[in-house]
């Protein structure tokens, strides 16, 4: 399925379940199938552009529905639910039975339960009574009786692309924890314990070993969705090492995939993978999103509109574009076919480019990380509403949290697990969403068993893309051979030019690397691109901005991304008339 909606039928207001419906179908969401369990309502939406069916009812009246993409023990589709529904007890959970991304609502023995998969990579959003839950921010936002800003969210959203936690940009809507299970009760929502059972101790095994068993682990993962779809996959193919990894994959599955790659004719991406398909003689779809089609100022309204539904309010690349983006989204989702993304790769490799250990020694800290990567700001930019000390503090909490540590000082495994634990769980999952809604789609290198894989892997093949390169190698060599847009192939050696430069951002001191972003913004030129030009922004922002100027100092943003994504915020709170 796609979307889905739940709901206490005494607790929420029917007026309020009435105008989230019309909110999903104005998302593009029709047509769902209902089910009952004593007091809670629950609507599966099929997928918008696939005929998949993922709603299975037993002949005693149990049923179990998933959104996302399941896999459950190898299994899809309907025997991976019925397999599931067998199996299932809340106080057996066992995270290497599961794979893909998703959200499972199930009815066993009574009992109503909501299962996300190990990572939680779906979101799953509640209203301001905790009576309606949703896949649809949107849908959680319209079944709420108020809304109000959250500045900490509103800040994390424009400066880092998402909302990271339990947090929306309105404190009455929430996500629900994604290190818990649920059960829907008669007294409400209980939360129950979701045991990831991770290992971080580094594995004493030669990386040639691990090589071949992570390898051996990747085919697996793939296998049961090459023999549920065969040639009806799609893949991105650029210059970086996971589309390679992905498309390596797929062919050693026996599957012809579909392979695309955006981007203009001269960009590096589109070079390296029209060598690659020529070298090895299949076709490439090649989209270049600039070219498309540019409305009218006076067509604009609707293009942001679209745009505001189908991505469901705050996408991190913002609301504003001139349609490329739900074009290719809907074209590639189309004609019953999976779509491969690989969002996750970087598991492999040294996400967060820093050593083994801090130059002054001892462990890196929350605010390390902080300091690394999640400081792209300027203070000046928030203007007085901005307190950047309580804006890291609760960042500071949010990352501890997600890693389950116990104080500031991290072990290096940590700080490897962070990237998954906390960039992706929260930065990907609006894409996650937002893309299965509209068809079948799949990140491969998200789950629990290749993340366990990748932590216990030793630091120094991370290093540089060494190990995933030596996958893709392991993989298929033929693949491995062919040009990289990091200037050499992935079974040669890493020049030491890029070595070098890689060690210079490994060992700069995070406290210099705080203030990396702050200095290129402030040294940027001010640029507004075509889909931001106030002659086309006059008619959606007729009163100019009403939200946002109380959150940000609008002449100090240089940065066309961080403007794009204010803007999709002032047009959120303006959209519900806060």
């Amino acid at each position: 399925m796609g979307d889905f909606t739940l709901h206490h039928r005494k607790n929420a207001p029917a007026d309020r379940i009435d105008a989230a419906r019309q909110c999903l179908a104005s998302q593009g969401s029709h047509d769902p199938i209902l089910r009952l369990h004593d007091s809670y309502e629950i609507a599966f939406y099929p997928k918008q552009l696939s005929a998949t069916s993922n709603v299975i009812t037993t002949d005693n009246g149990d049923f179990c529905g998933s959104s996302g993409t399941f896999i459950y023990n190898g299994q899809m589709g309907p025997s991976a639910l019925k397999a599931l529904l067998n199996d299932f007890s809340p106080e057996k959970y066992r995270p290497g039975d599961y794979n893909g991304i998703f959200t499972v609502i199930l009815q066993k023995a009574g009992r109503l339960f909501l299962l996300t998969d190990p990572l939680g990579g779906n979101r799953v959003y509640q209203n301001s009574d905790a009576s309606f839950w949703s896949s649809s921010f949107l849908a959680a936002a319209t079944a709420s009786q108020k809304l109000t800003p959250n500045p900490q969210a509103i800040y994390e959203y424009a400066f880092q692309e998402t909302t990271y936690g339990q947090d929306t940009v309105f404190h009455e809507v929430t996500s629900l924890d994604a290190q818990r299970l649920f059960e829907f009760t008669p007294d409400g929502l209980k939360a129950l314990p979701k045991p990831l059972s991770l290992q971080f101790d580094t594995s004493p095994r030669p990386t040639a070993d691990l090589v071949e068993e992570t390898a051996e682990m990747l085919k697996a993962s793939v296998r049961p969705v090459a023999q549920t779809y065969g040639d009806r996959i799609r893949t991105a193919l650029s210059g970086g090492y996971d589309s390679r990894l992905m498309l390596a994959l797929l062919q050693e599955a026996g599957v012809t995939p579909g392979v695309y790659v955006y981007g203009p004719p001269d960009s590096l991406d589109v070079q390296v993978a029209r060598t690659i398909a020529a070298g090895e003689g299949f076709p490439l779809d090649h989209t270049d999103k600039s070219t498309h089609l540019t409305p009218p100022p006076e067509v604009y309204p609707d293009v942001v509109q679209d745009n505001f539904f189908a991505l469901d309010g705050l996408p991190g690349e913002s609301i504003f574009d001139f349609g490329a983006n739900m074009a290719t989204r809907r074209a590639r989702a189309g004609g019953q076919h999976m779509i491969f993304n690989g969002g996750g790769g970087e598991i492999f490799r040294n996400f967060f480019y820093l050593p083994e250990h801090p130059l002054t020694g001892g462990r890196f800290t929350v605010s390390d990380l902080i300091n690394s990567f999640y400081s792209r700001y300027r203070p000046c930019i928030g203007g007085p509403a901005f307190k950047e000390a309580d804006y890291r503090a609760a960042l500071h909490d949010k990352i501890q949290t997600a890693l389950g540590a116990t104080c500031n000082k991290l072990s290096r495994a940590q700080v490897e697990y962070a990237y998954p634990a906390f960039r992706l769980r929260y930065w990907t999952c609006r894409d996650n969403n937002n893309n299965s809604r509209l068809g079948d789609y799949l990140t491969p290198f998200i789950s629990h068993q290749m993340i366990q894989q990748a932590l216990r892997l030793p630091r120094a093949p991370k290093n540089h893309g060494y190990f995933q390169a030596a996958l893709i190698k392991a993989i298929s060599p033929a693949l491995a051979a062919y040009p990289s847009d990091y200037g050499y192939a992935f079974d040669q050696p890493v020049p030491t030019k890029t070595k070098f430069k890689n060690l210079l951002t490994y060992y700069r001191p995070t406290s210099l690397r705080r203030y990396s972003y702050a200095l290129q913004h402030r040294m940027a030129d001010v640029t507004i691109p075509a889909t931001l030009n106030p002659a086309y922004l006059r008619d959606i922002f007729p009163d100019d901005l009403r939200y946002m100027q109380d959150y940000f100092t609008m002449d100090q943003v240089k940065d066309p991304g961080l403007r794009a994504r204010i803007l999709s915020m002032e047009y959120l709170f303006s959209h519900f008339a806060l």
